[in-house]
């Protein structure tokens, strides 16, 4: 049964059986303290799926699932967005929350706000993804209706300093809170066994391209020359990358998975060493978050907000397409078990300090607060 006395706030994106980091925010935020002032409902946009995809970026990434999937995708939006409106009134919304982030997802989270509006219910956009790449590859034309677009919202919720920068020259002028992502996990003191082969993680899923999928494979191909005591393991594996890598014959690679859950992901970061995440685009990785809660020391490239997550130590920082770099950087790592040591520690503290709910959630129950007055008051006028 509803509460009612609490306000209802509906969440729009994707969701299970989706993965990723929106879903991970989604579900977070409707478990969070939040949940004790505010109702959660969620109003899912997840298609099915795309099958052995490593590149799921940008407009052609639509065409990439199939025709079959490309129908039923285009049905399903249509569908959704058609009945959104019903869905507020019937469900008594109070307060739209809109997952958006780049290409057709940005286009769509404006159709959501545009009916929002159409029924008087205010709107939060929320940008993840790589705005930045979004918006600076697009053309003068696309860049100034993007500009206008993030004027219709009453409030953008952006997920670091550098995306409020951007986001703030892209166009928009009115209200902007900074919300970073969180762990919903205590951040555990457990110490790693010592080793002589320590595993370095990396996650490919849809995106491994983008993710740095390709330094990692050279990275292993130049540590296995140096006969490095560096170890991989690669998860979230599609079949076509799995096929590759076990054609290459590395034997530093030391485990391959292709499907994995949750649960097992946050298994696998505590039984690694070292975390890899040398992404080519990011918004605020809840991935390298989970990663430093479980204590790992990390190598990563400084894009987006990943610099102001590792700004207080926890990884070493390499350029972006450096697989040299990245060679070196694991390498120092795997054979310097002190030096993992430290940088996990202070991984640890940093998300002790500054990713956890009490730390990070109090902006954005304030910004519903003063979002809901304000709509309360305008009804009264």
């Amino acid at each position: 049964m509803a509460d009612a006395s609490r306000p209802r706030v509906v969440l729009i994106g994707q969701m299970p059986p989706m993965k990723g980091g929106v879903t991970t925010f989604m579900l977070n935020l409707m478990a969070s303290p939040l949940n004790r002032r505010f109702e959660f409902l969620s109003y899912t946009t997840t298609r099915p799926p795309k099958r052995d995809v490593i590149d799921n970026w940008g407009y052609a990434a639509v065409l990439r699932g199939g025709p079959r999937r490309i129908l039923l995708g285009v049905w399903l939006t249509v569908w959704r967005l058609a009945r959104f409106p019903f869905f507020l009134i019937r469900n008594k919304i109070d307060l739209v929350q809109i997952q958006a982030s780049d290409y057709q997802v940005f286009w769509e989270s404006v159709a959501y706000c545009l009916l929002a509006h159409f029924v008087r219910r205010p709107v939060l956009f929320r940008i993840g993804g790589a705005f930045d790449l979004f918006h600076g590859g697009s053309s003068p034309f696309l860049k100034r209706w993007i500009g206008r677009s993030l004027e219709l919202p009453e409030c953008v919720v952006v997920q670091s300093q550098f995306s409020r920068d951007y986001v703030r020259s892209a166009g928009r002028t009115g209200e902007m809170i900074v919300l970073n992502n969180w762990t919903g996990r205590p951040v555990e003191d457990f110490k790693r066994p010592p080793t002589d082969h320590p595993v370095c993680l990396f996650i490919a899923g849809t995106e491994a391209i983008r993710k740095g999928f390709e330094e990692v494979i050279r990275a292993a191909q130049m540590l296995e020359g140096r006969d490095s005591p560096a170890r991989f393991h690669l998860v979230a594996m599609v079949p076509q990358l799995v096929e590759r890598v076990r054609a290459m014959g590395l034997t530093n690679i030391a485990r391959i998975e292709e499907r994995i859950e949750h649960p097992q992901l946050l298994e696998a970061m505590r039984t690694a060493d070292i975390f890899v995440l040398p992404s080519h685009g990011e918004g605020f990785p809840n991935s390298l978050i989970e990663a430093m809660a479980a204590g790992l020391p990390s190598v990563v490239t400084p894009i987006a907000a990943v610099p102001e997550i590792v700004a207080d130590g926890g990884a070493i920082v390499v350029n972006v397409g450096d697989a040299e770099a990245l060679a070196d950087a694991v390498h120092r790592l795997a054979t310097d078990a002190t030096l993992r040591v430290r940088l996990g520690q202070e991984a640890k503290a940093a998300i002790r300090a500054r990713y956890t709910p009490e730390t990070v959630l109090p902006p954005l129950g304030n910004t519903y607060d003063r979002i809901l007055a304000s709509a309360r008051d305008g009804r009264r006028r």
